[in-house]
């Protein structure tokens, strides 16, 4: 099998709406009136893209017409996410284009989410009550530079002005609506309007014609014309003012009030280009087009970066409260849907083939951030031949080119992935796209621009022209290049230019790799003879002469730094101190038990004095400390008074650690010292140099990372804690055994719930004590029946206090405050106040508790399973109150199995789930049950959800799996086949939906059909109406006898069927199917002849029909004898009455 025949669509003879770059401009031509149909039909309607148009839609909704700012909308995205395409597809939406064959743009996209129709139907009742719907856009920048002249042009063309760069003609054009007579001069001038008006101060055509429709305004064209040159002698100077004054000017041509107007701005950010007063102005507009237009108009602007990202477009920020980010999911979902959307039959050995090579794919990139993940594994069929480690490599490259200015040129992730899949198509089943692909998109460009040197661009074309080697010689040194391109980055996504992923960029025949793997540390040792690359430290680099010079620079800075024995020194303690910052990260503080008593762990290097007398780390190295005498003196400490834990850092890989911060400070300072380059040899010189100072700093950390790692935590007497586990958690081990020893009661009254647990005691809540767990009576607490020990004959409450918040039990002040009011109030303690009368203490402030005095007197269940149960019964939509659980538990077993089969059904919908625990919970009652409910509770949430979901869609696909099988069953061919593999392999519900290309093709089908039926209908109506007209007994009648006859012989004009979405042309042609159409062309000719036969008769009676005879003929003697024949017919009938020949 080859790799195009898993596709529906053919790569080779796919394409792209606009070569996959979707462009804004509104009102649309009719060569972007196609773009946008094609691009409506293939639209990819969830996810980001449909949120993002409903969140516009319903913020425009919810403004529109009130005394409100309108909310404008930034949509952002990286260079082709689609946010272009998202721009153009609300435009389109918003118009509700009306195309030629009776589609609509609505109607055209399939697979609309209800919220997203909701949103537009709102927006169209909203239009009737407001004048209407227009929408402009442009790309900013193809026009006008200025903002203010940009804007204008955009709204000129959208309210039907002419434009240009000048603002002069359409300023004219407004002054004759003024006048009452645009119209009237529009028609006049026909298709030389446009010319005339841009002429207006040269030719006397607009003049003219303005005088003939109001004279008054002038004696003659000559005067117009110079009257006309002194009122718009110079082009206004474009201010937002002037904006806002014409733009309600053109808005309400034609109208009474201002329509519901969008305004589609694209490339806003690469149109401000980091200026601060192109920004303002931008503010400036957006502001004025939500405040001052009645609420009516939306703006909408695309940018690369979100606003709050770039510091220049951060003054936007309040001016664009609807923000609306594309990521890669995104259009990775549309091309998925799209170019590399499989069939049902191919999947299954796609599958199967990514299965057989999975060792070698899951060996790319394995070390980087960029390596294979489980959502991999979950889209890789969708996916192929496109492999996701090497997609988001040209994800990477593509951005940085995107910076260097190259990203109007780049071709977007559709088209790339096109033109990728097209190369690859031919390609058996397991040959993959490589990484090197992607250079020949953008090479050329990167040339002309100084992005790649010429040394490198002539060096890859020449290895390519040779034999043997030659052409992988060049593969390698591109994906050298492209890894050079993103080395300054490598710190973040961890792709080294290292032999293996070089080779893991290049293998394309994935079950056969090994060839690959071994010839590129060859032929890199080859074009390192060459000169065309170069090895630093395992990595390599493309090599250029202006790179040999920073090599020279580096080669005398290291010699200077090897001298110098104190500089590392200094480098080291900096970074070290971060490494331990990295490392002890969150064990400056450690928590005693569930209740999470702090105490604070300080830190202090080497014998530095400690600020206080809590929990003390000191931090010794082996760099600067004599470490056998320190362990010495940790041996021989007090196990039983010192509490003091160490850190004791060794020092690891000395001399490793000595050359990573000479070569950092090398780097550092050739970098200074060098300046900045001027050539592209030269760029690529500073980067390799930026990545040897990135590659020695994190070799350093690295190092110093491992020495942390490998420190020993010790305590008094030298024993060593926490081995196997993190130095932070080591240190907080420490610490909680001094905590342990100290406070050897607290367990006692270890919970989190104790806070709880006295709000509910002071509201006198019998059992306050379950949010401690306990579930019995309060005096059987074990924190109850220390204090009943203690009270004896009776105690202050400050004493009660700090006893139990001192050794042995450091209990929290919640912990003994909630238990002695508990006891008050279940009796078992009686309360007296400062006066030494009784109180109640649930009733007393919290800080009166110390001044009383308690004294024993002499004398209760927590339920988790209850409250998950309960919570497990609102999760299937009952409610159940404290203490009623038992009551529900049936009904929550019976509601768990109507979800479960709900979530699934009859083909093509997958089978029913099974819920886990049902037959144990259809065995069991009572306490048994409940149990058994709760201990699923965790598992049940979320299946619970993924059921309820799971109807919700099957309910949705059911209607489009009904539609698809009408539009089949109407007459659709081709289909059938797909119907049948979703049937039988119950794939209602798979990713992406199977539905959507089945409906799209039968709808095709069927409305190029319908529209051709119609057409021959229409023809042959028409014939008839012809014969009609030319009958003299026919134009006799009266209009009401000709209709009873139309009526008597079914000769009725019949409406076109209405093909506007899948769901009219299944209604239109289940009504009145194709065979019909024929069935009723076939008849009209016999029906016109009937009609005209009674039209005779009815005009005059004895009129009789005669059949012609119907022979051929061939020669002048056979037309005579046919006509001698048909005169003996004729001429005996005529003394009977008029005789009228039938056909």
């Amino acid at each position: 099998m080859l790799n195009r025949e898993t596709l529906v669509r053919d790569p080779s003879s796919y394409r792209l709406a606009d070569g996959g770059v979707a462009k804004v401009f509104f009102p649309p031509d009719a060569e972007q009136r196609a773009i946008l149909r094609e691009q409506l039909q293939t639209f990819v309607c969830k996810g980001a893209y449909a949120d993002g148009l409903r969140r516009i839609l319903e913020a425009f909704n919810g403004a529109a017409g009130k005394k409100v700012d309108t909310p404008a909308a930034w949509v952002s995205g990286f260079y082709g996410s689609g946010k272009s395409l998202l721009a153009a597809m609300l435009g389109a939406l918003w118009a509700d284009l009306k195309f030629e064959d009776g589609a609509t743009a609505e109607g055209l996209v399939h697979d609309m989410p209800g919220e997203l129709r909701a949103a537009l139907r709102e927006l169209r009742t909203k239009a009737k009550q407001y004048g209407g719907l227009i929408v402009g856009g442009s790309t900013l920048g193809l026009g006008s530079q200025h903002p203010v002249k940009a804007v204008l042009e955009v709204i000129f063309r959208a309210a039907g002005l002419p434009t240009g760069t000048d603002l002069r003609p359409s300023l004219v054009a407004l002054w004759l609506a003024e006048q009452g007579i645009l119209d009237q001069v529009r028609r006049d001038l026909g298709s030389e309007f446009e010319d005339a008006l841009g002429e207006f101060l040269l030719d006397d055509r607009l003049a003219v014609a303005a005088l003939k429709a109001k004279p008054g305004l002038a004696p003659d064209a000559d005067t117009l014309m110079d009257r006309l040159g002194k009122q718009f002698e110079r082009e206004p100077e474009p201010t937002v003012e002037l904006m806002t004054e014409k733009a309600r000017q053109a808005l309400t041509l034609g109208r009474s009030d201002i329509p519901l107007t969008l305004i589609i701005l694209d490339e806003v950010q690469q149109f401000i280009r980091e200026d601060e007063d192109i920004s303002l102005i931008i503010q400036t507009i957006a502001e004025q087009l939500a405040s001052k237009f009645k609420g009516r108009v939306l703006l909408v602007c695309t940018g690369q970066s979100a606003l709050g990202d770039m510091r220049y477009l951060a003054r936007l920020l309040g001016r664009f409260p609807v923000p609306v980010a594309l990521g890669s999911a995104d259009i990775d979902s549309v091309i998925r849907e799209t170019i590399l959307l499989k069939q049902d039959a191919a999947k299954q050995g796609v599958a199967k083939m990514l299965e057989a090579r999975s060792g070698e794919i899951d060996k790319h990139l394995a070390s980087s951030t960029l390596k294979r993940t489980e959502a991999d594994r979950a889209h890789a069929v969708a996916d192929w031949p496109m492999l996701s480690t090497r997609r988001r490599l040209w994800e990477r490259v593509l951005a940085e080119l995107d910076k260097s200015g190259l990203g109007a040129t780049l071709r977007g992730q559709l088209r790339l992935t096109l033109d990728a899949v097209r190369a690859y198509g031919e390609r058996p089943l397991g040959v993959a796209v490589p990484a090197d692909f992607l250079f020949d998109t953008f090479a050329a460009e990167a040339l002309s621009r100084q992005l790649i040197s010429r040394d490198i661009y002539d060096r890859i074309a020449a290895l390519r022209a040779q034999a043997g080697d030659g052409p992988m010689k060049a593969r390698i040194l591109i994906v050298v290049y492209l890894l050079a391109r993103i080395s300054g980055d490598a710190h973040i996504h961890g792709v080294h230019a290292t032999p293996e992923v070089i080779a893991d960029l290049l293998v394309e025949d994935l079950g056969d790799a090994a060839p690959v793997r071994a010839k590129v540390p060859e032929l890199l040792k080859s074009l390192f003879a060459d000169g065309a690359v170069n090895e630093v430290g395992g990595e390599w680099r493309p090599q250029t002469k202006e790179g040999a010079d920073w090599q020279q620079a580096y080669d005398r800075a290291y010699a200077r730094e090897v001298a110098d024995p104190n500089g590392a020194a200094r480098q080291r303690t900096s970074l070290l101190e971060q490494a331990v910052d990295d490392a002890l990260a969150g064990a400056g503080r450690v928590t005693q038990g569930a209740s999470k008593h702090g105490r604070t762990i300080e830190r202090v290097v080497g014998d530095a004095k400690p600020s206080g007398d809590g929990l003390t780390l000191r931090i010794w190295n082996g760099w600067d400390h004599a470490l056998s005498g320190t362990l010495t003196e940790i041996r021989g400490a007090d196990v039983q008074k010192d509490a003091t834990l160490h850190l004791v850092v060794p020092d690891h890989r000395k001399d490793d650690l000595r050359e990573a911060l000479v070569a950092f400070r090398v780097a550092t300072d050739v970098i200074q010292t060098q300046g900045p380059p001027a050539t592209e040899g030269g760029k690529e010189a500073k980067k390799g140099m930026e990545s040897r100072l990135e590659r020695a700093e994190q070799t350093a950390k690295a190092i110093l990372r491992e020495a942390v790692a490998n420190a020993h935590v010790l305590v008094a007497g030298g024993t060593e804690v926490g081995a196997g586990l993190s130095r932070a958690d080591a240190v907080k081990e420490a610490a909680q055994r001094g905590l342990d020893r100290l406070y050897s009661e607290f367990v006692q009254a270890d919970h989190v719930g104790w806070g709880r647990a006295l709000d509910k005691a002071r509201k006198k809540v019998p059992d306050a004590l379950k949010e401690v767990g306990h579930a019995g009576e309060p005096q059987d607490h074990p924190v109850a029946k220390a204090i009943l020990r203690h009270l004896g004959g009776g105690k202050k409450g400050s004493e009660i206090r700090a006893h139990f918040g001192g050794v042995p039990y450091g209990w929290p002040r919640d912990a003994v405050d909630a238990t002695l009011v508990a006891l008050a109030n279940a009796g078992q303690i009686k309360v007296t106040g400062p006066d030494g009368k009784p109180v109640v203490l649930a009733e007393q402030n919290a800080s009166t508790y110390g001044t009383c005095s308690f004294a024993a007197e002499t004398r209760v269940v927590s339920a988790k399973e209850k409250i998950a149960v309960r919570a497990l019964g609102g999760l299937v939509g009952l409610k159940i109150a404290s203490g009623e659980e038992g009551n529900y538990l049936l009904s929550i077993v019976d509601r768990l199995a109507a979800l479960a089969e709900e979530a699934g059904g009859p083909a093509p919908a997958p089978a029913a789930p099974d819920v886990p625990g049902m037959a144990e919970f259809r065995a069991t009652t009572g306490n048994d049950l409940l149990a058994a409910l709760a201990g699923q509770h965790d598992t049940l949430k979320p299946l619970i959800s993924q059921w309820q979901a799971a109807k919700v869609e099957i309910v949705r696909r059911q209607r489009d799996w009904a539609l698809a099988q009408r539009l089949v069953a109407v007459g659709a061919t081709g289909q059938q086949a797909a119907l049948d593999a979703i049937l039988t392999g119950r794939t209602l519900l798979h990713e992406p939906n199977p539905l959507p290309p089945v409906i799209t093709a039968a709808t095709d089908d069927l409305r190029a059909r319908a529209q051709a039926a119609y057409a021959a209908w229409k023809a042959a109506w028409d014939a008839g109406e012809a014969r009609l007209a030319a009958d003299e007994a026919w134009g006799k009648l009266s209009p009401e006898k000709r209709h009873n006859l139309r009526a008597q012989h079914a000769l009725l004009l019949q409406p076109p069927p209405d093909l506007a979405d899948p769901h009219r042309v299944a209604d239109s042609l289940g009504a009145r199917g194709l065979s019909e159409w024929q069935s009723m062309t076939l008849a009209l000719p016999a029906r016109v002849e009937a009609v005209l036969r009674d039209a005779a008769a009815e005009v005059e009676p004895k009129t009789q029909s005669v059949s012609l005879p119907r022979r051929t003929l061939r020669s002048p003697g056979d037309l005579d004898a046919w006509l001698a024949e048909v005169r003996g017919q004729i001429e005996p009938l005529l003394s009977a009455g008029p005789v009228r020949p039938v056909a």
